[in-house]
């Protein structure tokens, strides 16, 4: 047999299949006939070598205005297959044995003109197509959908899906209508033959109008298993069996970038709008079950596009997503300055714009961490993971009164983790960090609600380049209370200074002044029924009681009270700083004043 007699004979079997089937009348025998035989002459070869329908070819019967049917809806949409503006869902109808529909029912829902709409009864004339038929002419309503419109216009145009229209828009009823006579009704712009369930549900997407455009990828089962896909001008199509899921642009070009399904797998859901409103995501996975790796992508016009995954999204997720007090991912994951540890930054929007920046971290021990806002910039400013805080090993925290919040940070050193620090902040004082001795002395002090309060400075050197401070704040409601410093020397020690003591000492130049160093805590007592605070420094010594708060008395004038028998001889309590005038120092005592030269 010659290849032009099988193809004759293919051709008598296509045309014999098109006309023969359910009985018909004598103008349905004559419609159908003259549809196949307009098929067979602009597309003979394509007709009978392909499993093609004939009304791919054409438009099918009553394709012109003066046959009285409504445009399809693709047709005056640029290819959208979805109700133009100013219409809405009005009703349907469904043609059965459908060649499109892979012979199942055909669904046709009309678009009727919204109450109020400037359309005008006409007839599309677009050269590029065969659908000629009448737009915004026909005054009628099947009624099945949206019944809650009661007022609308002539049929704009017609929507034709597979889906039954209960399940395409749910303001649809199940209440069915029949017209047989429009089986052979299409548009170049509608799904040919028996299309996939993935091209059937591409068209009740729009088709190439609608969202995802044109098909540039033929469909293929997905390199993660599970299913197929196809790719589309403005982004791709999953059929995963149980669910159709759509990947779009922008998330669809970094997904691609990740690998797309062979990379991140397939998506296990469609583009989604985010709860602010402000962004889109999706969530891909890979594998099934407890065992899959899930990523997401999230996209908004401030922050742009980026992947989160493992770890890094499971941590992001307890802190509610972009919800929570990152925010947006603002960048991909990335190695850490000193090629040991990863991170990713995050933003936090207020509309349009970033409120706060933050950051996710593993250091090289796997250990993870997160901190944003001002911690965020501090940490920042002081060289992040490569600077002498290393890493955050915990995620930031409020601290106990609820206004504050902090860091535990940790550097990575060689092949194991370095001592830790913090970073607190409070929004009267800033954010601060402290480190070593003094921080281990501000903790055995109860941190932020001992009698130092909050960080108001970093730890600095001191004057004489030998030791280092930190000064604090006591906070009560919304004002600060009290100062105070810790000061550490290597042979002195470390020793925290506060209240009337600080101000004090301050006032006589701290260590530099005439006291020097604090060399001792201060340490209550009592004299005579009196309770008093007293503490030691290199050169001299400050009395705090309600008969003189601070008082400050060094040099000659100490060595004489202490000889007295201090706070409990003859002199008793102090009720006065050290005055010295002219070189000679005074103080006032309870019961005397001593006078020596300094």
């Amino acid at each position: 047999m010659t290849r032009s007699t099988q193809l004759a004979e293919r051709l008598v079997h296509r045309v014999g299949s098109a006309i023969s089937g359910a009985r018909m009348g004598r103008r349905s025998f004559f419609t159908r006939t003259a549809v196949v035989g307009s098929a067979l002459v602009l597309d003979p070869v394509g007709f009978s070598t392909r499993p093609v329908s004939a009304y791919d070819a054409v438009c099918g019967d009553a394709a012109s205005c003066a046959d009285g049917f409504s445009v399809f809806c693709c047709t005056i949409n640029n290819g959208a297959n979805f109700c133009p503006e100013g219409t809405f869902l009005g009703g349907w109808w469904k043609a059965d044995n459908s060649g499109f529909c892979c012979g199942g029912p055909r669904y046709y829902m009309d678009c009727n003109v919204l109450c109020g709409s400037t359309w005008v009864c006409s007839c599309d004339s677009d050269p590029s197509t065969c659908d000629h038929r009448l737009v915004a002419c026909n005054q009628f309503r099947y009624g099945q959908c949206h019944l809650e419109i009661d007022c609308y216009g002539p049929v704009a145009c017609r929507l034709v899906t597979c889906t039954p229209p209960w399940s395409f828009d749910p303001s649809c009823t199940a209440s069915s209508a029949s017209d047989q006579s429009t089986v052979s009704h299409s548009a170049p712009c509608l799904p040919g033959d028996c299309p996939t369930p993935l091209i059937l549900h591409y068209y009740d997407l729009g088709g190439p109008g609608g969202p995802l455009g044109v098909q540039i990828g033929q469909e293929s089962p997905s390199p993660a298993g599970g299913g197929s896909w196809a790719a589309f001008a403005n982004g791709a199509l999953f059929d995963l069996g149980a669910a159709f899921f759509t990947v779009e642009a922008p998330i669809y070009a970094e997904y691609l970038l990740l690998g797309g399904p062979a990379g991140l797998g397939n998506p296990t859901m469609s583009d989604q709008t985010t709860l602010d409103g402000l962004g889109r995501w999706n969530q891909f996975a890979t594998g099934s079950g407890p065992s899959a790796q899930l990523s997401a992508i999230y996209s908004n016009p401030v922050t742009g596009t980026h992947s989160v995954s493992g770890r890094f999204r499971g941590l992001w997720g307890s802190l509610n997503w972009e919800n929570g007090p990152l925010g947006y991912p603002a960048t991909q994951r990335s190695p850490a300055g000193d090629k040991l540890g990863a991170w990713q930054n995050f933003a936090k929007l207020s509309g349009a714009v970033v409120s706060s920046w933050g950051s996710i971290t593993h250091d090289p021990d796997g250990t993870m961490g997160a901190v944003w806002g001002p911690i965020f910039q501090h940490w920042r400013r002081l060289g992040r993971e490569a600077g002498p805080l290393g890493y955050p090993v915990a995620v930031q925290s409020p601290t106990a009164d609820g206004v504050g919040s902090y860091v535990t940070l940790a550097p990575f050193t060689g092949t194991s983790q370095g001592p830790a620090g913090s970073i607190y902040y409070h929004p009267l004082t800033g954010a601060f960090a402290i480190t070593g001795p003094i921080r281990t002395t501000w903790q055995s002090l109860n941190w932020e609600n001992g009698p130092l309060g909050y960080p108001s400075s970093d730890i600095r050197t001191t004057q004489d380049g030998i030791g280092s401070y930190a000064t604090f704040a006591k906070i009560s409601g919304n004002s600060i209370v009290g100062r105070a410093a810790i000061y550490h020397h290597p042979s002195l020690g470390t020793w925290a200074v506060s209240g009337a003591f600080y101000a004090r000492w301050v006032s006589l130049g701290a260590a530099h002044g005439t006291l020097g160093y604090p060399i001792a805590a201060a340490v209550p007592a009592s004299s005579a029924g009196i309770s008093f605070h007293s503490q030691l420094f290199e050169h001299g010594e400050i009395y705090s009681s309600r008969l003189g708060r601070g008082c400050a008395i060094w040099g000659g004038v100490l060595s004489a009270y202490l000889a007295a028998g201090g706070p409990t001889g003859s002199y008793g309590l102090p009720l006065s700083t050290q005055q010295v005038v002219a070189g000679v120092g005074s103080v006032d005592f309870q019961n005397g004043t001593i006078t020596t030269s300094v």
